[in-house]
């Protein structure tokens, strides 16, 4: 096995770093946190370059980033309730809009791979559809509230349709879309605590789940 050395260590952040996320169709490294900014990145010979910061979206931490499969777009999570996405137009970014709805801080956003569908949880229970409509207008499609706890991740499989969340109720909820309306078709359970996290392999034959527990299940 080949080891892995430090390349490079990234400062900028006042405070603590939450998330990041790599470009899908560039080498540019996104990352955000409790300073409420977006710091972008990318590799300018041997050194990593802080290029641009975007700010003034979120009032409170960011919790989770998450890229859109153009790579011309930025969902955020937030403690302040909201989601903020931002948009590549031209030759720089602005703040396209901000989504509101959920009534407590939102724990996780994800794109569904064709980027028709954006999905975000939040403490409040609920998990949170949107339309994404030509124009760059946002519907809401469905308010799922099958939860008992809070909600602290979403994400899509990675080609179907289906949508999959993980809370502090021990469960994982398996959704999808039928006459127009999304449902919860399936109820995980096992776990005997706190899912925190999930993800699926490349061919979504398969999924991980990971629990305060301190077990993995597939």
């Amino acid at each position: 096995m080949v080891g892995l050395v430090k390349e490079a260590e990234l400062r900028g952040h006042v405070g603590q770093v939450w998330t990041v996320d790599w470009s899908p169709t560039s080498k540019t490294l996104a990352s955000a946190g409790q300073d409420k900014t977006i710091r972008l990145w990318r590799q300018e010979g041997t050194n990593w370059v802080n290029f641009l910061t975007l700010e003034g979206g979120n009032t409170r931490t960011i919790r989770q980033i998450s890229w859109s499969p153009c790579g011309r777009k930025i969902a955020t999570a937030s403690f302040d309730s909201t989601t903020c996405i931002w948009e590549y137009r031209g030759e720089e970014w602005e703040l396209d809009t901000t989504l509101e709805g959920h009534e407590n801080e939102v724990k996780s956003v994800s794109w569904s791979r064709d980027g028709d569908y954006l999905a975000s949880c939040s403490r409040d229970k609920s998990v949170w559809i949107w339309d994404v409509m030509e124009g760059g207008e946002y519907e809401c499609a469905s308010v799922l509230q099958v939860h008992t706890q809070d909600v602290k991740r979403v994400v899509w499989h990675p080609d179907e349709p289906t949508l999959v969340s993980a809370s502090y109720d021990d469960t994982v909820k398996v959704f999808r879309e039928f006459s127009d309306d999304w449902e919860c078709v399936q109820s995980l359970v096992g776990h005997s605590s706190t899912v925190w996290s999930l993800s699926f392999n490349k061919s979504g034959d398969k999924f991980v789940t990971c629990s305060d527990d301190r077990t993995l299940r597939v």
